[in-house]
């Protein structure tokens, strides 16, 4: 099970920190692959933020392209509020 799961397993109004467990995880993920993320950049730059999201997205490694697209989505819900 994830930390994810964990974390928002019976608790559906506790979004926020779903949010920033995928943020985490990406954040870890992408070092991995020797890629350092910016936060405040990530959320105030949309090109930067694309230009990491689509490295991530085309990554071989399958659990960063997963945690990509639910920040992908997770930014584009900020975008639209």
């Amino acid at each position: 099970m994830n930390a994810q799961a964990v974390y928002t397993q019976g608790d559906p109004g506790n979004q926020q920190r779903s949010d920033m467990l995928i943020e985490v995880d990406f954040k870890w993920l992408m070092a991995g692959m020797g890629c350092w993320i910016d936060y405040g950049r990530l959320h105030a730059d949309p090109a930067y933020a694309h230009a990491k999201l689509q490295r991530a997205l085309t990554s071989d490694c399958e659990p960063l392209r997963r945690c990509a697209a639910g920040l992908q989505a997770e930014l584009e819900g900020l975008a639209r509020h």
